[in-house]
C-alpha cells in the first residue's frame, strides 16, 4: 500500500474513531419529561402576561419554522416546542422546561445571519433537551425539605411540581451553572451542524457580544460565561468533522429582521422604587 493512501486511510477512517462528539445526556431528575411540559406551560403564562411579545404573523412564522428545524435534531424526549419572540432590545433568549422558548428582538437586531440566530436557538433548544430547569429544581435546597414533609403515597416528583409550578418566572429564567451553559454550547454546536449549518457561528456570535456593551451585559448576565466558551466550542467543532454543509444565510431571515427593525421601540422598562 502506497504512503498517499494510507495517510487517506487514517483521515477518512481513524480519525473520525479518534474524534467522536461529546455524548450529553439530562442529570438526575426527580420529574418525568410530561412533567417538564406542565411546569413549562404554567411558567410560560405567567411570562406571557410579563414580557410584551412581537405578534407579526411572518416573523413568527418564520421563528417557528426555524425552531422546528433545529428542534427536530434536538435527542432525546421529542417535546412540544413553541419559539416566541420578545419585544426587547437587549440581547437575550432564555427557555422554560418542557420547550417554551423566547428570544428577544434584540437577538434578531444583532446578529449578522441566520446561522448566528440559529446558533443562539440552539443553545436555548440544549437547555430543554437536558432538562437543565427541572434538574436544577430537583438539585435545589428546597427539594430535599419538600420530599422530607411530603404526604404520605405521594410522589417526590408530583411534590415538586406543584411547588416549582408556583415560581412562574422564576422557573424558566434561572441562572445556569456554568457547567450547564457548557452543556448548552456544545449540544447547540451538534444541533447546528447536524441542521445543516456551518457550526462556527456559534462562537463567532460570542465574540460579537463580548464587547462590553450593555446590550449584551444581559446575555452573560443569565448565561455565566464557563470561561473557555469560545475555545470550547471550537473543540467540539473540529470533533464533528467536515462540515456538511454551509448554510449561513437565508432571505427570510433577512426579511424577518427588516420587518423587526421597523417595527416601534418598545417602552422603557418601569423602574423599580430603592429598597
Amino acid at each position: 500500500m502506497n504512503r498517499r493512501l494510507l495517510v487517506l486511510l487514517i483521515f477518512t477512517i481513524v480519525l473520525p474513531l479518534l474524534a467522536q462528539r461529546t455524548k450529553l445526556k439530562p442529570g438526575f431528575n426527580l420529574f418525568s419529561a410530561s412533567k417538564d411540559v406542565e411546569v413549562g406551560k404554567e411558567a410560560s403564562t405567567e411570562v406571557d402576561k410579563q414580557l410584551t411579545l412581537v405578534t407579526d404573523s411572518s416573523v413568527q412564522s418564520y421563528i417557528t419554522t426555524l425552531g422546528n428545524r433545529l428542534a427536530s435534531k434536538a435527542p432525546g424526549e421529542k417535546y412540544p416546542y413553541q419559539f416566541r419572540v420578545v419585544n426587547d432590545t437587549e440581547i437575550n433568549a432564555f427557555a422554560l422546561p418542557g420547550g417554551f422558548v423566547y428570544v428577544n428582538r434584540g437577538i434578531f437586531e444583532s446578529a449578522d445571519n441566520e446561522a448566528q440566530l440559529a446558533g443562539v436557538m440552539g443553545h436555548e433548544i440544549s437547555h430543554v433537551a437536558l432538562r437543565h430547569g427541572t434538574t436544577q429544581m430537583t438539585k435545589s435546597s428546597g427539594a430535599a425539605a419538600i420530599i422530607a414533609i411530603m404526604p404520605k403515597g405521594k410522589s417526590a416528583a408530583s411534590t415538586i411540581f406543584q411547588a416549582g409550578a408556583t415560581l412562574g418566572l422564576n422557573v424558566g429564567m434561572m441562572r445556569f451553572s456554568r457547567d450547564a451553559e457548557s452543556q448548552a454550547d456544545l449540544m447547540g454546536t451538534q444541533i447546528l451542524y447536524d441542521s445543516g449549518y456551518d457550526p462556527i457561528a456559534m462562537p463567532q456570535f460570542f465574540q460579537k457580544l463580548d464587547d462590553g456593551s450593555s446590550r449584551s451585559s444581559q446575555f452573560f448576565s443569565d448565561h455565566p460565561n464557563p470561561g473557555n466558551r469560545i475555545t470550547a466550542v471550537k473543540g467540539e467543532i473540529a470533533k464533528l468533522g467536515t462540515v456538511r454543509a454551509t448554510r449561513q444565510d437565508s432571505a427570510e431571515f433577512q426579511a424577518a429582521k427588516q420587518r423587526i427593525h421597523a417595527m416601534p421601540q418598545p417602552k422603557p422598562k418601569p423602574t423599580q422604587p430603592a429598597p
